[in-house]
């Protein structure tokens, strides 16, 4: 037999046992990752938000330091809110494009280098002002960028219970700057505490930059294949799914409803109850401690009992909320404590709304545009809990606080109706 016509010679086989020791390996190696994944999202979120939830605590001592007005001074969280709005939208569409580990690396980077700045540079509020606006500008990536990292690596049946865990973060980061900049603020002055935001923003940045990796699930790889959707695109696309307005107004009108509610609830059981503000802050925490377990143990719930019926759970998270916050309206004045620390446990229960209806919406998104879509509903219900309170408070002053009430949860329990009627839907 020639040369040329010898068999090719056999590939050398791989033992059964040892591709599925592989196999093993790597599976066991991606939970442990997916696991590094959750914790670096967290770290993320936590960082994130001590750079911008510490502008609400640093008001006051620059209220003092600049002679404002109440309003005048309360102008920073409003260009804090404004920097998120005007930008979410645009970094959800570059997180899409270029990936998150870019993209949310790099804005809190560029949000501790602008707290830096401003306490080195700033001579005047307006300065400020500037600096909570492009704070709030670069905040705006954390978002949509640690949800599309945790569709990206994180199974369909766990992902409740991991953006659960990562929205934890957000109350996380508010405790640590509400004790930490005051104090370092009182002692050092208001420039060392902003000076110590811009080197947690950048640290945080740093790290995360460092660490994560793009790559997950077949969905979160695919996602990259293609340039981002235009909003009109995106919202053609989205429209065909007919849980998506629906969906997408479940977060409007519990916006309005979470902030309007934290805006107004102290001061409203002080008159109604005739408690003092003290107490009735009190009792306020309440909702705010509740909420701290219920962020991870209800989507943890939606993930184990409803199975592909994550939009069913909200608007039924919703309803036990409206039924709560019609109960408590109505309570007589001299209702006592533990009825209404029952009352505000359900309702800071159904304030646990947020991690649900985040994944809901990263779930209905194209595969291109996760962060995109985040984004949009972000930029939705950021302005809903902007206006909200205003609005409740109108009502408050011309109709009462009865009809403000019933007018606060009507359009939340109209959304939780139209959500419960809706079929379940597989996650991507």
């Amino acid at each position: 037999m020639s040369m040329s016509q010898m068999p090719p010679a056999a590939a050398p086989s791989v033992p059964e046992s040892t591709e599925a020791e592989i196999d093993a390996g790597t599976a066991l190696s991606n939970v442990y990752y997916i696991f590094f994944i959750i914790a670096l999202a967290m770290m993320a979120q936590t960082t994130a938000c001590i750079v911008s939830q510490g502008v609400y605590t640093l008001v006051p001592f620059w209220k003092s330091e600049f002679n404002l007005s109440q309003a005048t001074a309360a102008l920073a969280v409003t260009s804090l809110n404004c920097g998120q709005i005007i930008s979410m939208y645009g970094l959800g569409r570059a997180i899409d494009r270029y990936g998150e580990r870019t993209v949310v690396g790099l804005t809190m980077i560029a949000m501790g280098i602008a707290a830096v700045a401003g306490a080195a540079f700033a001579n005047g509020y307006l300065v400020l002002l500037s600096m909570t606006f492009i704070l709030g500008a670069f905040f705006a990536s954390a978002q949509p960028g640690g949800v599309r990292a945790i569709v990206r690596w994180v199974p369909p049946k766990h992902r409740g219970l991991a953006i659960g865990l990562r929205q934890t973060a957000t109350p996380l980061g508010a405790a640590i700057a509400a004790f930490m900049l005051p104090t370092l603020a009182e002692t050092y002055g208001w420039r060392a505490a902003v000076y110590m935001q811009g080197v947690i923003g950048i640290a945080g940045g740093v790290f995360f930059w460092l660490f994560y990796r793009e790559g997950g699930n077949q969905a979160g790889r695919e996602s990259q294949a293609t340039p981002g959707l235009r909003l009109h695109e995106l919202v053609r696309i989205l429209g065909r799914d007919k849980a998506f307005w629906p969906v997408l107004l479940s977060g409007v009108v519990m916006a309005a409803f979470q902030y309007t509610f934290a805006a107004h609830v102290i001061l409203y059981m002080a008159d109604h109850f005739r408690v003092s503000l003290v107490v009735s802050a009190s009792l306020f925490g309440v909702t705010q401690l509740v909420g701290i377990p219920g962020r991870v143990f209800l989507p943890w719930i939606g993930d184990r009992a409803y199975p592909g019926r994550r939009v069913r759970f909200l608007g039924q998270i919703m309803l036990a909320g409206t039924a709560a916050s019609l109960v408590f309206v109505f309570l007589p004045a001299d209702t006592s404590k533990w009825v209404l620390v029952t009352i505000l446990a359900i309702i800071g229960l159904a304030l646990c709304w947020f991690p649900l209806y985040l994944l809901q919406m990263a779930e209905m998104a194209p595969k291109s545009a996760v962060a995109a879509t985040v984004s949009l509903g972000g930029v939705l219900y950021m302005t809903a809990m902007s206006l909200g309170p205003v609005i409740f408070g109108l009502a408050v002053d011309t109709l009462g606080y009865t009809v403000a009430w019933l007018l606060l949860t009507a359009p939340v329990l109209a959304s939780a109706i139209q959500l419960c009627r809706l079929k379940a839907q597989q996650p991507i």
